[in-house]
């Protein structure tokens, strides 16, 4: 029986599926790490927030509220964060996000009642602008590592080290709504603080990484002395560039944050099986990171465009029944490529930015990603009492046209900016 359960065909599958982390450095290796089990953790609640906020004796409603307030976070901290990351470092950031999230996790499972989980809330979405650091640090490696990288390369890798965040959130949900059965919210959030901490002492030993100054792609050391415009001074390219990544972001919010909703009331779908299609979508996520990471950025982000519309044209054709399920696990698994467009963006990100202010630049894919984050729910929610169906063929008509545009519109310059 063992030796059936370790073939070597079984054995050879499961090198292959692990390759991509395999082949990591060191580095981002230690990174996807820290990554997975930070997703450990958060993900035993991630899911089950409003009822933790209803379990202290919240309101549905006072749920949005709560949730909504630590969405401002990143809207607000997200652009000093990058300014941060151009001036010390990402190493430094890193430990202080890491540590701030571990002590939101204490504030949420010592929170007494439910307006105590506004700062905890608040304070763990804060810890969340750490990301533009995690992504200048891992490029700050591969170019340390590999010279000749280009920035297709540098996504592929931070696109693999964030889907080990995906796979650990696809584990832990199951765990935590079993263990909340038995213990109660409170004490999953208590044990999410474990993995925080194991996560947290895979931060702290990361090298230190020389300054940006010392990195530069593809270019001769002439070129480094060619004076930079201020941070602020964003290119009429760059600022395109950001103009179409927040309507992207957008209209994929638009659609995507009603779908637990739709599939409840709509299409009658029981709360339990919910639960699965959300794993179902954090699945869904870890392939799409890993597949569309080795595209270029126009090419991904145009085939998650196309992934999503799609997504949402099965949400409103397929035909509603006793065997529906089966079909919405397909819809919920494409719906993972939204888990995947901040990510996918860096390439071009990076192509068009200067070194030296790559983490403002990250930041700001970041900050863009959050203004879609209350632009997107806020016209769904105006939509969706006129007909349920309506967001979602909104964003259907907006997606397919937008894909067409990233194609067009985010091509790579002539020079790369890296210095």
């Amino acid at each position: 029986m063992a030796d059936s359960q370790f073939s070597p065909a079984r054995s050879r599958r499961l090198t292959g599926w692990l390759q991509p982390f395999l082949a990591l450095r060191p580095v981002p290796r230690r990174m996807a790490l820290a990554l997975f089990l930070w997703g450990l953790g958060e993900g035993m609640w991630l899911y089950i927030r409003p009822l933790y906020v209803a379990e202290l004796g919240g309101s549905p409603a006072q749920a949005g509220q709560v949730l909504a307030v630590a969405g401002l976070a990143p809207v607000l901290l997200m652009l000093p964060t990058g300014r941060l990351i151009d001036r010390i470092g990402s190493r430094p950031l890193l430990i202080l996000g890491w540590w701030i999230g571990i002590v939101a996790g204490v504030m949420l499972a010592l929170a007494p009642n439910w307006q105590w989980l506004i700062p905890g809330f608040f304070l763990y979405a804060v810890s969340s602008t750490v990301m533009p650091a995690v992504n200048a640090y891992i490029a700050q490696d591969v170019q340390l590592e590999a010279p000749g990288s280009t920035m297709q390369n540098i996504q592929s890798v931070i696109s693999i080290v964030f889907a080990a965040y995906f796979t650990g959130i696809i584990v832990s949900p199951v765990i935590g709504g079993l263990l909340g059965e038995i213990m109660g919210l409170r004490g999953v959030f208590s044990i999410s603080i474990g993995w925080f901490l194991l996560s947290t002492a895979v931060i702290m030993g990361m090298p230190r990484l020389p300054a940006y100054t010392h990195l530069h792609l593809n270019r001769g050391d002439a070129d480094a002395a060619v004076p930079l415009k201020p941070w602020w001074r964003f290119s009429r390219v760059q600022l395109r560039l950001y103009a179409v990544l927040l309507l992207l972001f957008s209209f994929m919010s638009l659609g995507y944050i009603l779908v637990p909703s739709y599939v409840e009331n709509v299409r009658r779908v029981p709360l339990s099986l919910i639960g699965v299609l959300g794993a179902a979508t954090a699945s869904g996520g870890v392939v799409w990171m890993v597949r569309l990471g080795r595209l270029h950025s126009r090419k991904a982000l145009a085939a998650a465009a196309g992934l999503m519309a799609l997504a949402f044209a099965g949400l409103l054709w397929l035909p509603v029944g006793r065997w529906q399920w089966l079909p919405l696990i397909g819809v919920y698994f494409l719906l993972g490529v939204y888990l995947t467009v901040r990510t996918l963006s860096l390439g071009i990100v990076s192509e068009h930015a200067p070194v030296a202010h790559r983490g403002t630049n990250y930041s700001m894919v970041e900050t863009m990603f959050g203004i879609s984050a209350f632009l997107g729910p806020w016209v769904a929610g105006m939509l969706y009492p006129v007909s349920p169906q309506l967001p979602f063929l909104v964003a259907l008509l907006a997606l397919l046209p937008l894909a067409g545009l990233v194609w067009v519109t985010l091509r790579s310059p002539a020079t790369p900016h890296t210095s």
